[in-house]
């Protein structure tokens, strides 16, 4: 098991606590969650994708293990998660820059 794949266990484990804790509002936003990456014009990938964008913008580490995970389960290919990290680069600047290198290594690595 990668480092990767093991923090990704540990966030899923933190999330796991959390709806044990609030399984109301954790069932609430798996089903928003769920919807939201649902195969449409945008494939699941695709939206996979732009989570991975969003949570490097945002510089959420857990976020981008979780998502990249994701994309790569619905079928993402490297290349197209580099010309979508440009823009949480272009949209975040430095920060953006080093949690997009950290979406790339999880890419690699999981």
């Amino acid at each position: 098991m990668s480092s990767h794949e093991q923090k990704l266990g540990e966030a899923n484990n933190r999330l796991m606590g959390l709806f044990k804790a609030d399984q109301k509002s954790m069932t609430a936003f798996k089903s928003l969650s769920d919807t939201a990456v649902r195969e449409g014009k945008v494939s699941t990938a695709m939206k996979e994708m732009i989570a991975v964008s969003i949570a490097a913008a945002r510089g959420c580490d857990d976020c981008i293990l979780y998502h990249v995970a994701e994309a790569k389960k619905h079928g993402a290919d490297r290349e197209t998660l580099v010309e979508v990290i440009a823009v949480a680069i272009e949209m975040s600047g430095g920060p953006g820059a080093v949690y997009a290198a950290k979406a790339l290594e999880a890419f690699d690595n999981l």
